[in-house]
């Protein structure tokens, strides 16, 4: 089976696609988790662990795409050549 070689307009284009899906999922996360707080806190509202059981996944599956993300833009800036191995520019 033939492989082909990331270039780094692939990489940037991952990226761009994974950042968009984490800001979408974060954006669902925090105010799902802040509608739920509320109504927790609220008299004879939802069981305390419902906001954290909830929220939790899209948060954090959120953050590790924009984490992804970010690694994607690394690795196509070394690539290019513009950044050594430790991430200082040249």
């Amino acid at each position: 089976m033939r492989t082909t070689r990331p270039t780094p307009e692939m990489l940037r284009a991952e990226a761009r696609l994974l950042t968009i899906a984490g800001l979408i999922l974060l954006g669902i996360g925090f105010p799902l988790t802040l509608f739920l707080a509320a109504q927790a806190l609220a008299p004879g509202g939802l069981p305390p662990l419902l906001p954290v059981a909830a929220g939790t996944p899209p948060i954090i599956l959120g953050y590790l795409a924009c984490h992804f993300a970010s690694q994607r833009m690394v690795k196509a800036k070394l690539l290019e050549g513009g950044l050594r191995r430790d991430g200082i520019r040249r």
